[in-house]
């Protein structure tokens, strides 16, 4: 058993730097706002998913989509306060009275397009 907690802390600290510490996290500088939008959902499963199905299914309700993605109540509402932050998807009910009242999420597929269309004309250029 101790040479089996040797080898997990030998990758351990494989896994960060050479100095202890984590690897700093890169920004990319010249990324465009809306681009860098788009990128932060589709590097993100439960983001990318949860959009994918709110596009499939208008007007949905994060229980329906929970059920629909098998994926955590806490995951979908995390994702879904990031979607509507980045102006992907809103809810039928204003953020601060939404306590108790069922929000149904409808896509903004226009913005979504034209921030991935961004998103790759960057990569790409």
């Amino acid at each position: 058993m101790a040479k089996d907690h040797e080898d997990l802390l030998r990758l351990a600290m494989a896994a960060v730097g050479q100095d202890g510490q984590m690897p700093a996290r890169i920004e990319i500088a010249d990324l465009p706002p809306r681009a860098d939008a788009a990128r932060q959902v589709v590097s993100g499963p439960a983001r990318l998913s949860t959009l994918r199905f709110v596009l499939d299914h208008s007007a949905t309700t994060r229980p329906t989509i929970v059920a629909g993605l098998h994926i955590s109540s806490e995951s979908v509402a995390v994702a879904l306060r990031e979607l509507e932050q980045l102006g992907y998807i809103s809810g039928s009910v204003d953020a601060p009275h939404r306590n108790g009242r069922s929000v149904r999420y409808t896509a903004n597929r226009e913005a979504f397009a034209d921030d991935l269309a961004l998103l790759v004309k960057w990569i790409l250029r």
